[in-house]
């Protein structure tokens, strides 16, 4: 039996920059995945601490270059959700920009003393 093939990949010991909850330390070579960055496709899981794709739910770490492997899943990139549209039909409505003077609180140079 070969005790070197199921040996973390990286030594808790040694100085490498990984995260302390980097699969990379817990888990051989073949264990995880290494993708390019955070993102919702490889969520993060409180209880054991590893970001597990949504499929398989392998562990996947998401710092290429602090384990110094090159990344083998990309990130999809998320379209930005559209914002609401504003109602400006309406006087005093929520189109109409407030004003700081119109809800009686002091202006910023209230209470300063000319010089």
């Amino acid at each position: 039996m070969d005790d070197a093939a199921e040996a973390p990949f990286i030594d808790p010991e040694s100085d490498y920059p990984c995260c302390w909850f980097c699969p990379a330390l817990r888990l051989p070579r073949t264990g995880f995945l290494v993708a390019d960055r955070p993102s919702r496709d490889w969520p993060f899981d409180a209880a054991d601490g590893f970001r597990y794709t949504t499929d398989t739910r392998t562990p996947v770490c998401v710092h290429p270059g602090r384990v110094g492997l090159a990344a083998q899943r990309t990130a999809r990139t998320y379209p930005e959700p559209p914002l609401p549209a504003l109602d400006t039909g309406e006087p005093g409505g929520p189109g109409r920009p407030r004003r700081w003077w119109r809800f009686g609180r002091p202006g910023p140079r209230a209470g300063a003393a000319p010089r």
